[in-house]
């Protein structure tokens, strides 16, 4: 049987449980979600690196093409020039490499661009990983087990100070060494237990979850 004082001690109690299962429950929610935001930050990054480096291969590709083509193109024309007799040959060629190199220099500095281009995407990418972490990722606040446990004591002994309390705070809310191990041997009820030994206090599972 209990009274007001002893439903008072368990409300009080129970709010207090249920508030850090509550509490707990979101903390370990957001941990989860910060660990799927984090992993697809670093997914995002790694897709741009991956998109980079093709690039940067695609551009020495093409820079290696274009220079094979540019020195069978210079050879054609020495050839022709020297086989139509164009004027003095060593003029002729000289001539015609000047103009190799500066497209040379012009296809080099193309290519610069290009790697310069890549080490900006480089530093973009990993730009926008930290943004989106520090954008995404939410700081977890885990409610004080220690809180928890003043919160309970602070009910416990608002029950024991109550002059009518009808039965001491450590049988109501805690089960003995024996009642817990034969509720875990055999599944007998705590309160079961109690009837049977005549025990008159109740107990009262406050749910506290490990």
């Amino acid at each position: 049987m209990c009274g007001v004082a002893e439903a008072m001690a368990v409300m009080s109690i129970m709010q207090s449980v249920q508030g850090y299962q509550n509490q707990r429950a979101a903390a370990k929610a957001q941990e989860e979600s910060n660990k799927i935001t984090a992993q697809n930050a670093n997914i995002a990054y790694l897709n741009d690196i991956q998109k980079i480096e093709g690039e940067k291969v695609e551009a020495a590709r093409e820079f290696a093409l274009e220079d094979f083509k540019r020195k069978m193109d210079l050879r054609k024309k020495q050839a022709q020039a020297l086989n139509l007799g164009f004027g003095n040959p060593f003029k002729v060629v000289q001539d015609l490499a000047g103009t190799a190199d500066t497209d040379y220099v012009e296809l080099q500095n193309a290519f610069l661009s290009d790697m310069y281009k890549a080490n900006y995407q480089y530093t973009q990418a990993y730009a926008n990983m930290k943004n989106t972490r520090a954008k995404y990722l939410k700081n977890v606040q885990k409610p004080s087990a220690l809180g928890l446990g003043l919160e309970i004591a602070t009910a416990g002994a608002t029950y024991a100070a109550n002059p009518n309390a009808l039965y001491k705070p450590e049988k109501l809310f805690q089960a003995t060494t024996a009642e817990v191990g034969n509720k875990a041997m055999y599944g007998w009820d705590v309160n079961a237990q109690r009837n049977l030994t005549g025990e008159a206090t109740p107990y009262f599972d406050i749910g506290l979850k490990r």
